[in-house]
């Protein structure tokens, strides 16, 4: 079948549909060093392409040579454990998949912080729906690609510990160690330029704006960056770090 045409891509379908994230990775990392297709075995070289562009367009853009090599070494070291792993490929798909970010932003990190429990596949169905009469042009599927996209949408969370359950998700909140938040802030960092609270990319942190302050400035953490009020906000200054 032929990828859909459009600002969206259907990316996050082809995503949500690989039954094992960490056998994902590896494939990932065989890719980057070009050395073969890690446990991913393919009937057809049409289903082959089909998924390496996938995974080119939905996870491996990136703002910058910096933001590649920290994603990269994050996922090729021992420091994370699987788990933490999977979060970092949770924020690299909000970067690279515009469709994924965009569900996320509106329907899954709103449900977080209002302290919602379940998620619901029709949730994401009609924001989809929404998304298609906001922009037609861009998102000119038919209702079963919808249907499918929002499947797909809260499988891949459950593939990447955010999510339980079979038809209405149970969202999982997910503990974020010191080494993990320094990734985060580093990330969001690599991915926009702006160095302040207003940096979009931390909304995906899973701290308000006083719970991110508060950690910021842990005194484990000094080593890492320095804090420093501009008007009414806070400005990061990464620091040099082994």
């Amino acid at each position: 079948m032929a990828r859909t045409v459009g600002k969206y891509s259907t990316d996050c379908n082809i995503i949500g549909g690989i039954p094992d994230y960490s056998v994902l990775l590896d494939y990932i990392l065989e890719k980057n060093e070009a050395s073969g297709d890690g446990g991913f075995v393919f009937r057809t070289q049409n289903a082959l392409s089909r998924f390496s562009k996938s995974i080119d367009t939905g996870i491996l853009q990136f703002a910058s040579p910096k933001h590649k090599e920290l994603f990269m070494s994050a996922i090729a070291g021992e420091q994370y454990t699987n788990a933490e792993e999977m979060l970092i490929l949770f924020w690299q798909m909000i970067y690279a998949n515009k469709l994924f970010g965009k569900i996320t932003e509106n329907i899954f990190m709103p449900a977080v912080y209002s302290g919602r429990i379940f998620l619901d596949k029709n949730e994401v169905l009609s924001y989809l729906r929404f998304l298609q009469k906001e922009e037609p042009q861009s998102l000119p599927w038919s209702e079963n690609t919808l249907d499918t996209t929002a499947s797909k949408y809260l499988s891949t969370l459950k593939k990447l510990g955010l999510a339980d359950g079979s038809l209405v998700k149970t969202i999982l909140h997910p503990v974020i160690s010191d080494s993990l938040f320094v990734y985060f802030v580093n990330w969001a960092l690599a991915v926009d330029k702006d160095k302040t609270l207003n940096n979009p990319f931390f909304f995906y942190g899973f701290y308000d704006t006083t719970g991110l302050i508060s950690r910021l400035k842990k005194i484990e953490l000094i080593p890492y960056w320095n804090i420093s009020q501009i008007g009414n906000d806070i400005m990061i200054e990464l620091k040099a770090h082994e």
